[in-house]
C-alpha cells in the first residue's frame, strides 16, 4: 500500500486531501497542531501524528516514529501554511519572520527529513502547496507573496536536484478556495489605527469574503493526480481565477498591470509629499 504524507491536513484543502487519498486506498499520515482536529482524521481511516512544522524536535519524532515502524514515504504533500497580511512598512520582523517560519522554512524542514527516505527508494514525489500570490504579488499581500514566491523557488531548485535521483516535485498554485483561510487571516492581519495608508489592508480582506473561489474537493482531486500521474507537470494551477491571473500576467505589460492593481486595490490617499 502506498503512503502519503500530509502537512497542515486539519482543515481545507489538507483535510480534503487526506480524504481524497484515503478514498482511492491509500495509507495516510495526516499530522497538523491540533489534536483534536486530528481525532476527526483519526476516525476517517488516518494514521495521525502532532506535528508543527516549525518545530524540529516534532519532525525529528515522526522519522523516528517512520524509522521504527518501516514506513516509506510515497508522496510528501506540504501543505502547511498560514497568509501573513499587512503592508510591508507596517508588518513587523516578528510578523514577516514567522510568515516565513512556516510557509518557507517549516516547508524545507520536512523536505529535509523525508528526501533522504526518498533518495534510499531512489523513488518519491514532493507536492509542495504554493499559491496564485507565487505568480505575482498584491498591496497588503507583499509577505504572504514573498513566502510563496520562495516556495516557487525552492521546488524548481529542488526538481533540478532530484531529477536524477527518482524523484519528482510538483508544485499546486490555488486561486481563492472557500476554506477557513481568510478567518485565519483576519487573526493576524496587521492593521494600526490612522495608517498612512487608509484602508487598503481592511479592503484586502473584507474583499476576500465575497470570492466565490474553488473548492478544497476539486484542489484535492487536482493534488491526488499530480501525486499519481506517471509524468507530472511542474505545476498546476487550481480555480479559474489562478488561470486568469497567469493569462494576465503573460499578455500585459508591467505598467498596464500597476495600472489595474493599484486602481482595484489601493484607496485614494492624501499626498503630504513636498515636491
Amino acid at each position: 500500500m502506498n503512503t502519503a504524507l500530509i502537512t497542515g491536513a486539519t482543515s481545507g484543502i489538507g483535510y480534503a486531501s487526506v480524504e481524497k487519498f484515503i478514498s482511492k486506498g491509500w495509507h495516510v499520515i495526516a499530522t497538523g497542531r491540533n489534536s483534536e482536529k486530528l481525532k476527526k482524521l483519526k476516525n476517517i481511516g488516518a494514521e495521525t501524528f502532532q506535528l508543527d512544522v516549525t518545530n524540529q524536535q516534532d519532525i525529528n519524532s515522526l522519522i523516528t516514529h517512520l524509522v521504527n515502524k518501516s514506513i516509506n514515504i510515497d508522496v510528501l504533500v506540504n501543505n502547511a501554511g498560514f497568509g501573513q497580511f499587512g503592508t510591508i512598512e507596517e508588518t513587523s520582523d516578528e510578523k514577516a519572520r514567522a510568515q516565513f517560519d512556516t510557509n518557507v522554512f517549516g516547508l524545507a524542514a520536512m523536505i529535509r527529513a523525508i528526501l533522504p527516505m526518498m533518495r534510499k527508494n531512489c523513488s518519491g514525489r514532493i507536492v509542495n502547496i504554493s499559491s496564485a500570490a507565487g505568480l505575482t504579488s498584491m498591496p497588503g499581500g507583499g509577505w504572504y507573496a514573498a513566502s510563496k514566491f520562495a516556495v516557487e523557488a525552492i521546488s524548481d531548485a529542488l526538481r533540478w536536484e532530484t531529477k536524477k535521483l527518482g524523484i519528482k516535485i510538483v508544485l499546486i498554485e490555488p486561486g481563492p478556495i472557500k476554506t477557513s483561510f481568510a478567518e485565519t487571516v483576519n487573526t493576524s492581519v496587521v492593521i494600526p489605527e490612522n495608517s498612512p495608508y487608509g484602508t487598503l489592508v481592511k479592503d484586502l480582506t473584507q474583499s476576500t469574503k465575497g470570492i466565490k473561489g474553488g473548492t478544497v474537493e476539486n484542489c484535492a482531486k487536482i493534488i491526488y493526480r499530480a501525486s499519481t500521474t506517471k509524468r507530472p507537470r511542474n505545476r498546476y494551477l487550481v480555480t479559474k481565477e489562478a488561470k486568469l491571473i497567469k493569462i494576465l500576467l503573460t499578455i500585459l505589460p508591467p505598467k498596464l498591470i500597476d495600472y489595474f492593481v493599484i486602481k482595484m486595490f489601493v484607496p485614494a490617499l492624501e499626498r503630504n509629499c513636498k515636491r
